[in-house]
């Protein structure tokens, strides 16, 4: 903690150019104190002269914290840098492209206040009904009234209202009947709440600091505000959403988690409450990113068979709960259900209940990228007339330009009218208004062809529907979403120059798989309003759908998010969430991201794991200690990894067992064991789930089964199906009888997904409404996530089995392991061999005893220096023998023998073993065994810094960092800045890189094999994703990922679709000469938005695999 004295913080104003008034109250005898928080980039304010914030003191503090903001931007970054791990800097000089400072959080002298003593509310809440934002301040109310009535332990409803209780939350709307102790929430000002604003006259508060804040709070205890009332908590909102925000702190500080009602997280019952006075007296932080949502979308068949059996549809009653979730999680925008819905339209009793109830929460509204002017998608069709001679979708795509070819004024006119209406309908409401247009049902404009020409139409369009909203006053922003062809036209087409473009925010777009398509130029970002990003966490269309369950991994938001924020896109950011559960963890770490980057996104790699503990605990620990304990709440965030990671590899729906082992669909059978590692992973995930689950108690249950237990259960299992599936057929064709048991294991795995599937949705574990609240909201069936066939997400289909009915014969049949081609080996008799072991890699090769027939016998013997798991037995399907050497008794290279014999049957197998001298082998380096050597990417030897000029012109520092649990292996690299580019390897030279070291145990000629993450080069048109390598300090080498005409986000691209299917893309440096001995790769970056996942040495030619071989041995220390 550092003090400063008062003529420094004097010298601080003038420099700044603060005005005089501003710093003319502090005091001489005041010793400041100043601490600004790492953690959520925030402003502590203590006083050793201010002990309570009296009438006398408020002005002095206000002084004070004005003094602290000046100093927060200077030290923050410092800040940042004396926390740096492993002498690793923080990527901090790359600033973005700011339209705004964003307000830090402020700590205010602290008090307690006491909410809740012997299970009995202690304090009154009071709103005032004069208040203007009292529409949404008292629905929030009610939230809150709920949430301690949890706390309690009063009983709430179904839909999560606090049944009433003399115990209870009392809302009070007369203040002349407050006394005691008293919660006071609104907004200041003429329209604001009259206690609030005679607290200000009495200068029993200070709003100062709050003024012109977006979404922000005061919150603080005074001491006597009134008469008759001896202290209040006061909650003073900026605006609306602000004093929302600020009672959901309170739940927050309650250990009320936001998915209390969405996924059942029950919260401790305690009989006393205190709110630290650390966190109840403060004015929280601005939002980073201005409009932060979520887009309900690919919502039939589970979000509409829920909400149909629930609600009766998607209307009022459903999005009440969906606005105070966005609340809860510090949102402010939502694109709604759109298929054969009409948000604005299907309100029960008012067509425009569920837009009415939107603006009473503070939800902006808006529409999603093909559904101009408030209208949904659904409406066209039923609004057309049907009288100009054209069908719906004919008539909407004949919209022209006046007196271009084809342009028909009757279409124009309807459309126009069309669209007015909507405006009419909507413009009172707080939208962002979508404006554009692309062809009916989300298809394309025939214009879009010739990208200038749509280009002008979408000016004309667009300048024609902005004619529109001006006509009929409605003054909420506009937005233009930049999604597939429309593309073409803001670039090819210039669109980003055309006049429409003025005051609209420009929405860029994902690749729909969770990567960055184009961001824009700096040139660019001059001529727009704003920026905004529409993500996805879920999709349909081509290459293939993905609706089932959340399958991105929280480290690449943050990677690929933070690459769009320095980009300058902090205007808008909406993810499409599908069905909105299962996506939770997703939800709320792309919210959190948005609303605190300044913390989550700045050198956010490192606090990712930190994150997803911290989200576990918030879901499953509790107050009292009765939820889980920490290392279980570790072990839970854990579990998430695991289960996500297996999506990332592959979407497990994509996961298809095919009869030619091409590896395109599936893991490999026969090579580096490929399946039968991911077979081990899956069994661990499923079996420590299993363990966890059973510790869970039961209030808890339903929220793990939810978020935990369900998708980390599902997820393996239905990889299990595929494989078992693939070792069935494979077994089945070599005749071998244990093929009947991977068709057992294969049907008690389908079987378990149906359980799993019922339990979800009929029988879920815990106390909530008798297992059947959610209803149809796992709606997915087998053909939904089980082996895809299509892009059509209900083409999937369950593997076919075959059946070994035995012979009468009981043939010892012997499969041994090899690297490649691993059932190629089925002896009856004679000679085979294991692969090479080695004394640093120390392996275990495996003979399988099998039959076609019925059981036998068996005996095995080898030298004493080969140790077998076991040497008898008797063989009905299936006996694996676990082969191993002790390298305690052979000090030089060996070959000895194995003899497995079973009536006269004979079959020797050849054991070599390799003694490799450690004295060669320097620290982290990685040993090449059987032709290869798998580097995992985070286990450089090396890292070297360097500079470069970004996207702003300025030379800055860039670094090589590791990302963690990021893409289809452990980890990424990359660099720090996203916006430098490296042209030339002589650019190189100042640049970053990492290098490995690789021990070759023989001379020969060597390929490099580079995979990385299936990102696209951010600068539209621009053909590279470009990476460095250099050998043993040699010239460096640079190569490009990608082909010509490369375009992400079309299916008609296939490098594209088959790279974002596999969630890779490789690269190759081939006929590489290296002597025997260690040699070293040095990795350079040349391109932002390029990540190494991983990379293989190889001699020859790597096997067909889907991934790579698992990771070779690496030399620690």
């Amino acid at each position: 903690m550092k003090f400063i004295n008062t003529l420094a913080l004097l010298a601080l104003i003038f420099e700044c150019q603060y005005s005089s008034s501003s710093a003319k109250n502090i005091p001489n005898d005041l010793s400041i104190s100043e601490n600004v928080h790492e953690k959520d980039n925030s402003i502590e304010i203590a006083t050793s002269s201010v002990e309570e914030s009296s009438d006398d003191d408020v002005e002095d503090v206000s002084a004070a914290i004005d003094v602290e903001e000046i100093v927060s931007d200077e030290e923050n970054s410092e800040k940042e840098n004396d926390d740096q791990e492993n002498n690793e800097q923080d990527d901090v000089p790359h600033m973005p492209i700011r339209n705004q400072k964003i307000a830090p959080k402020i700590y205010l002298p602290s008090k307690d206040f006491v909410l809740i003593e012997n299970s009995k509310v202690m304090a009154s809440l009071y709103i005032d009904e004069n208040d203007s934002e009292y529409d949404g301040i008292s629905v929030i109310a009610q939230a809150l009234r709920s949430d301690v009535a949890r706390v309690i332990g009063d009983k709430i409803d179904k839909e999560g209202n606090a049944v009433e209780s003399k115990n209870g939350l009392k809302i009070e709307t007369d203040a002349k009947k407050l006394s005691g102790r008293v919660i006071i929430v609104g907004t200041a000002g003429e329209k604001g709440n009259d206690v609030i604003n005679q607290l200000v006259n009495t200068k029993k508060i200070d709003l100062k600091r709050l003024e012109g804040r977006w979404e922000c709070y005061q919150m603080q205890v005074v001491k006597s505000p009134m008469t008759g009332v001896d202290e209040a908590l006061v909650i003073v909102g900026s605006d609306k959403r602000g004093a929302l925000y600020g009672m959901m702190h309170i739940s927050e500080m309650m250990g009320v988690s936001p998915w209390v009602w969405w996924s059942d997280v029950l919260p401790a019952v305690q009989s006393s409450v205190t709110l630290p006075g650390r966190e109840c007296n403060i004015i929280s932080k601005e939002p980073s990113i201005r409009y932060r949502g979520i887009f309900l979308n690919d919502e039939a068949p589970s979000l509409t068979t829920w909400t149909d059996k629930r609600y009766g549809g998607r209307n009022q009653y459903f999005y009440r709960q969906v606005y105070e979730l966005l609340i809860r999680l510090k949102a402010n925008y939502l694109w709604p259900a759109m298929w054969g819905d009409t948000f604005s339209a299907d309100g029960v009793g008012d067509s425009l209940a569920s837009a009415k109830l939107a603006d009473k929460y503070g939800i902006v509204m808006g529409t999603s990228h093909h559904e101009p002017l408030y209208r949904a998608g659904s409406e066209w069709a039923n609004y057309y007339r049907n009288d100009l001679n054209y069908t719906s979708a004919e008539a909407w795509n004949l919209y022209n330009i006046p007196g271009q070819e084809g342009y028909h004024p009757e279409v124009n006119k309807e459309i126009e009218e069309f669209w007015t209406e909507s405006v009419i309908r909507n413009k009172e409401f707080e939208n962002i208004c979508t404006v554009g247009m692309r062809g009916e049902n989300d298809s394309t404009l025939p214009a879009a062809d010739d990208p200038p020409r749509y280009a002008d139409l979408l000016n004309y369009i667009i300048n024609t529907q902005k004619g529109i909203l001006k006509d009929h006053k409605d003054t909420n922003p506009t937005q233009l979403v930049i999604y597939k062809e429309v593309e073409d036209a803001w670039y090819a087409g210039e669109l980003y120059n055309k006049d429409c473009m003025k005051q609209t925010y420009a929405m860029f777009c994902d690749d729909n798989w969770a990567y960055m398509r184009t961001l824009p130029t700096l040139d660019q970002q001059k001529q727009i309003a704003g920026s905004g990003m529409y993500y996805h966490f879920d999709y349909v269309g081509a290459p293939k759908s993905y609706t089932w369950v959340q399958n991105t991994q929280i480290s690449t938001i943050w990677d690929q998010m933070s690459i769009a924020y320095d980009y300058g896109i902090e205007g808008v950011w909406i993810a499409n969430v599908g069905d909105l559960k299962p996506m939770e963890i997703n939800i709320s770490y792309f919210l959190d991201l948005a609303y605190d980057y300044e913390y989550l996104g700045t050198a956010g790699h490192k606090r990712i794991d930190e994150y997803k503990f911290e989200w576990a605990k918030q879901q499953f620990s509790r107050k009292d200690g009765s939820g889980l304990s920490d290392e279980e709440c570790k072990e839970a965030a854990n579990l998430i990894d695991r289960y996500l990671d297996l999506e990332t590899k592959r979407v497990v729906e994509h996961v298809l067992y095919n009869t030619v082992d091409t590896c395109s669909d599936m893991y490999s059978i026969d090579n580096y064991n490929e399946a039968l590692i991911i077979l081990e992973e899956c069994d661990d995930i499923m079996k420590r789930t299993e363990a966890l689950w059973a510790k869970v108690p039961d209030d808890v249950k339903a929220s793990f089964y939810q978020l935990v237990y369900y998708p980390a259960m599902a997820v393996p299992n239905v990889l299990k199906i595929q494989i078992y599936a693939a070792l069935n057929n494979k077994y089945a064709k070599l005749g071998l009888t244990v093929a009947n048991k991977y068709a057992k294991l294969c049907q008690e795995a389908i079987d378990l997904d149906n359980e799993l599937f019922d339990g979800y949705n009929e029988k879920m574990p815990g106390v909530v409404e008798s297992g059947k609240k959610w209803s149809g909201m796992i709606s997915c069936g087998q053909n939904y996530h089980i082996g895809l066939q299509a892009w059509d997400r209900d083409s999937g289909k369950l593997p076919d089995l075959m059946t070994v009915n035995p012979e009468s014969s009981s043939e010892m049949q012997i499969l041994v392991e090899d690297i490649t081609d691993s059932f190629k080996n089925v002896v009856t008799e004679g000679e085979t061999k294991l692969p090479t072991f080695n004394s640093v890699s120390d392996e275990t090769f495996k003979i399988q005893l099998l039959t076609k027939g019925s059981a036998y016998k068996f005996k095995a013997t080898a030298d004493k220096w080969i140790k077998l798991s076991t040497k008898s037995g008797k063989v009905a399907e299936e006996k694996v023998i676990e082969v191993s050497i002790n390298w305690k008794k052979i000090n030089k290279d060996s070959e000895g023998m194995i003899v497995i014999t079973s009536g006269e049957q004979e079959v020797h197998v050849k054991v070599e073993a390799k003694v490799i001298d450690n004295a060669k082998l320097e620290p982290k380096t990685y040993v090449m065994t059987h032709d290869y050597v798998t580097l995992d990417v985070a286990n450089f030897s090396k890292k070297v810094d360097g500079k470069g000029i970004n996207n702003q012109g300025k030379l800055v520092k860039n670094e090589m960092i590791v990302i963690p649990d990021n893409g289809k292996y452990l980890s990424t690299v990359r660099t720090s800045s996203s916006t430098i580019t490296y042209e030339t390897a002589d650019d190189l030279k100042n640049a970053p890189y990492v290098e490995y070291k690789v021990y070759i145990p023989a001379k020969g000629e060597y390929n490099l094999e580079s995979q990385f993450n299936p990102t696209s080069n951010l600068i539209y048109g621009k053909e590279q994703l470009r990476y460095g390598i250099s050998i043993d300090n040699g010239e460096i080498d640079i190569i490009n990922t990608l082909v010509k005409d490369y375009l992400a986000g079309t299916w008609k691209q296939g490098t594209w679709a088959a790279d974002i299917e596999n969630n890779g893309r490789r690269s190759y440096k081939q006929n590489i000469t290296l002597d025997e001995g260690i040699h070293t790769i040095r990795y350079y970056q040349c391109d932002p938005n390029i990540a190494l996942i991983r990379m293989t040495l190889y001699k020859g030619k790597l096997a067909t695999v889907y991934g790579s071989p698992a990771e070779s041995t690496f030399i620690k220390n």
